[in-house]
């Protein structure tokens, strides 16, 4: 098992976010760490924490988050290990 950290790339919103809501994501999405076999299955863990989607096509350390909750903004994210 390896553990993982994520790294916000990118972060888009339709709408504008209020800027306590946009540090809120952004900080928890950097504070969190998770354990997983592989780095699929820790954005897929991720994506079911923050009640998100996950895109399809994740490409090795690089994934893209849909949060619902919060008008639909768009992670692109990078794992670290």
């Amino acid at each position: 098992m390896v553990k993982y950290r994520f790294e916000i790339e990118e972060f888009t919103t339709k709408k504008k976010l209020p800027r306590d809501e946009r540090y809120d994501i952004t900080q928890y999405i950097t504070s969190v760490e998770i354990e997983a076999e592989d780095v699929k299955k820790a954005f897929r863990r991720l994506a079911d924490q923050t009640n998100g989607r996950l895109a399809r096509g994740a490409e090795g350390a690089q994934a893209v988050i849909t949060l619902p909750d919060y008008d639909n903004c768009r992670l692109v994210l990078r794992a670290v290990n």
